[in-house]
């Protein structure tokens, strides 16, 4: 007898993932200067549709890319297809608590705030465990975070935010959108994400799915990483690797396995 189907919340994302990360592709450039800098295959959990690791493909760099999600796998590889680098790119789907890479490499990274999803203390340290094992002595691991902020959470609590828009393969006006809603006790936040379609000025669809992520503050995730094994080798502010100040609104952490 087969278990429970599970509904996969990021299948929703696929159609609009891309445009969805466009604030953040600064990070493309900061990770295929990382990937193309060491022996391959290069590691990247959270891999979606294949944003970064397609890049990284493209520079001659080998990729191994994890994901939970068949969905947001299967668009991967198509995307993959498309700018014909699919023999570069291997798309497995696993779970970054677990996933280990055998043999070991030089780097691991985990765009996108992906680190995220995982809900507790248990859980993160099951991924950096693992992520340790990935690791050859001396190998990185690289992953971007959120840099939580009270006044942007107190504003956008329970409050529908624009993400921006984009026209379609249709020709039709998207508009995304998020609402988060916040619980400080557990750090947790719960967003929705959705998509209104417009044809012309008329609304002819809405897509909407939504998932839980977890805040991490500054000193938590470098205690997270001490905790596991790691020796925190940077900390930028953005992918341009300036240092993390005041005006910082993400973290990227670089983490050596010594």
């Amino acid at each position: 007898m087969s278990g429970p189907i599970l509904f996969d919340p990021y299948s929703i994302l696929v159609d609009f993932y891309e445009e969805w990360a466009k604030p953040q592709q600064d990070d493309i450039g900061f990770y295929v200067k990382r990937a193309t800098s060491v022996r391959g295959p290069v590691v990247e959990l959270g891999v979606g549709t294949g944003r970064v690791a397609i890049p990284i493909a493209r520079a001659g760099q080998d990729v191994i890319g994890v994901d939970t999600s068949s969905a947001m796998l299967t668009e991967g590889a198509r995307r993959a297809a498309v700018e014909g680098v699919a023999e570069k790119i291997r798309f497995v789907e696993g779970d970054m608590r677990t996933f280990v890479a055998e043999p070991a490499v030089e780097l691991v990274i985990i765009p996108f705030r992906g680190f995220q999803h995982l809900l507790s203390v248990d859980d993160q340290l099951a991924a950096l465990t693992s992520i340790r094992r990935s690791l050859v002595p001396g190998g990185l691991l690289v992953l971007n975070l959120v840099l939580p902020d009270p006044e942007i959470q107190v504003a956008q609590h329970g409050r529908k935010v624009s993400h921006g828009e984009f026209v379609d393969e249709r020709g039709r006006r998207c508009e995304m959108w998020g609402l988060p809603e916040y619980d400080v006790t557990s750090q947790r936040l719960r967003l929705r994400v959705g998509l209104d379609v417009y044809d012309g000025d008329r609304a002819v669809d809405t897509i909407e799915t939504a998932f839980d992520l977890r805040l991490l503050h500054r000193f938590e995730t470098e205690h997270l990483l001490i905790r596991a094994g790691f020796e925190v080798e940077a900390l930028y502010g953005w992918f341009d690797e300036r240092p993390l100040d005041g005006d910082a609104r993400e973290m990227i952490w670089v983490a050596r396995k010594p």
